[in-house]
């Protein structure tokens, strides 16, 4: 079987997912924040999987909005401390 390749492939569509764990005090929290051409999402890993954030537990605001502030979220270095002020943490919610 032949073909001609009309037009080149390329990318018409791509979404990037990241994941990570934080700590509050002792307690893990699992996230996956996805982004595409249309907008970002935000997932909590809970008792049943992956769930969507509503953004209303003040630990998934703090997460969300660090890192919409450091703009990607591969910029949270282990170790890392990150401390937001409540202006900050306001504009998320």
């Amino acid at each position: 079987m032949k073909f001609t390749v009309k037009e080149t492939p390329y990318i018409r569509y791509q979404m990037t997912t990241h994941q990570g764990t934080v700590l509050f005090d002792e307690e893990e929290v699992t996230f996956r924040f996805s982004e595409d051409d249309n907008g970002s999402e935000f997932y909590i890993l809970g008792e049943t999987g992956f769930e969507q954030s509503p953004l209303e537990d003040p630990k998934h605001i703090a997460i969300y909005a660090a890192i919409m502030e450091w703009g990607n979220p591969e910029e949270l270095e282990q170790g890392e401390e990150i401390e937001l002020d409540q202006e900050t943490l306001d504009l998320y919610q």
